[in-house]
């Protein structure tokens, strides 16, 4: 079954180009593009649509005022934002708002088309970008107010990947060697895997993947 798109983008050729890639990936269509929030939510009242992949800058109603409303008469409907934007306090922002997904647009089509997936299984997506400027924020789950928000980060397949190797006690080197990386970019793997899930060793990391059934 395919998965059906909705493009937002107040900048057409960009909203057109991202069409042409999201149209080339297995499993994904796109069954529209729109330019504004309010051509958004018109459109969905007469179409099926599994996720909105909007822009924050949007004329009139920006990319988290349309979320909110989309997720208020779509609970169905999954939102991703996909931006240039990078500010903590906007990507706070969609997820309180109900984003299920928040990219930069210069991630690579491959990395794209892993968060449209990800996100159509019932999941959320955060770029790297997005996970690392998250850290800055502290006590993230307690916005203003008594509202709480749960955020769930995940991580990505290539993360998965590195972490079954590193509780397996494989180096850096050794990792590298097998995924064809350099071992800096495990190194930095490493790190990014113990900020996101809150950990601060490899037995953090190890507690981790035995717990969601990474490992035997």
């Amino acid at each position: 079954m395919q998965i059906r798109v909705l493009i937002a983008d107040d900048h057409i050729i960009v909203a057109e180009s991202l069409g042409f890639l999201i149209d080339t990936m297995d499993g994904i269509e796109v069954v529209g593009i729109k330019n504004s929030g309010w051509q958004v939510l018109t459109f969905l009242e007469g179409s099926e649509t599994d996720i909105v992949l909007i822009d924050y800058h949007m004329p009139l109603m920006n990319g988290i005022e349309t979320t909110i409303r989309i997720r208020e008469k779509y609970p169905n409907i999954k939102v991703m934002l996909l931006t240039m934007s990078e500010e903590p306090a906007i990507i706070k922002e969609a997820l309180i708002a109900g984003a299920a997904g928040y990219i930069v647009k210069k991630i690579e089509k491959t990395e794209l088309e892993i968060a449209i997936k990800t996100v159509a299984s019932g999941k959320k997506y955060l770029s790297d970008e997005a996970v690392m400027k998250l850290a800055e924020i502290p006590n993230l789950n307690t916005p203003s107010g008594t509202e709480e928000v749960s955020v769930s980060i995940p991580i990505t397949p290539r993360e998965i990947e590195i972490l079954k190797l590193i509780v397996q006690e494989f180096s850096n080197a050794e990792i590298a060697q097998k995924i064809y990386i350099s071992p800096t970019t495990v190194e930095t793997h490493r790190r990014n895997l113990m900020k996101k899930l809150g950990v601060n060793s490899a037995l953090g990391l190890y507690k981790y993947a035995q717990k969601h059934g990474l490992i035997d």
